[in-house]
């Protein structure tokens, strides 16, 4: 059974939630936005649909982990995160796949908080992100690593 990584990473590097946020995934392919639709052949210049979710995933993650902190009165200087998604194949061209796993690290700088509680904003804002986007997280691995660097 094939299994199958996905990458997206999202740097905000300008006060998040205001400012741009940028969006690479793992085949660096968002100049032209190819698509790639053999999930299980990988191409250099092509995004795949795995990318895409992972993309969409880490975008909402990073917005609502912003949202959060301004709530609670700690404006981040900056937030990046990284989403693996884990995809595992029944079958042998890619066409029955389901999403098993989503791993996402953060890392920011978030003057006079707590480490612990970035850590609990972070995984809140997980939590809030996977309703937010409608999906249910029975059967998926859902795993948040927040590391708060300096401020």
């Amino acid at each position: 059974m094939p299994v199958l990584k996905r990458e997206a990473s999202i740097k905000w590097l300008d006060s998040p939630p205001q400012g741009v946020p940028r969006l690479t995934v793992g085949s660096e392919s968002f100049t032209a936005l190819p698509l790639n639709l053999n999930l299980l052949a990988s191409h250099p210049l092509a995004t795949s649909p795995g990318e895409l979710l992972a993309g969409a995933i880490g975008s909402t993650f990073a917005w609502v982990a912003a949202q959060e902190f301004v709530k609670e009165g700690k404006q981040p200087r900056e937030l990046t995160t990284n989403v693996t998604l884990t995809l595992s194949c029944t079958d042998d061209d890619g066409a029955d796949m389901a999403l098993t796993a989503i791993a996402c690290e953060v890392w920011g700088r978030v003057a006079d908080i707590p480490e612990a509680r970035f850590e609990l904003v972070a995984q809140a804002a997980m939590t809030r992100c996977m309703e937010m986007l409608g999906m249910r997280t029975e059967g998926i691995a859902v795993s948040v690593e927040a590391v708060l660097e300096g401020a």
